[in-house]
């Protein structure tokens, strides 16, 4: 249940109001084509493929999670 509002805090603290709309549709494009991807190759790839491809891309996410915690705490340290 924590999701959706740690997820509009994030947002309203790191992406501007202007611009919110356009890079939220912009970083849902290569969801989409991921998702159709690995739908439209399911035969070939079997549920253990479909899964590894989902694997990796949350390894994907993890890693640049950490790198924008570590570029927002350089920020805060210069800037304080």
């Amino acid at each position: 249940g924590m999701y959706f509002p740690s997820i509009g805090t994030l947002r309203s603290k790191y992406v501007p109001d202007s611009h919110r709309s356009v890079i939220m549709n912009l970083f849902g494009i290569p969801l989409n084509v991921l998702v159709v991807g690995v739908f439209l190759s399911i035969q070939k790839l079997g549920l253990q493929g479909a899964l590894s491809i989902s694997s990796c891309a949350l390894g994907l996410a993890t890693v640049c999670m950490f790198r924008l915690k570590g570029k927002v705490a350089l920020e805060a340290a210069a800037t304080s």
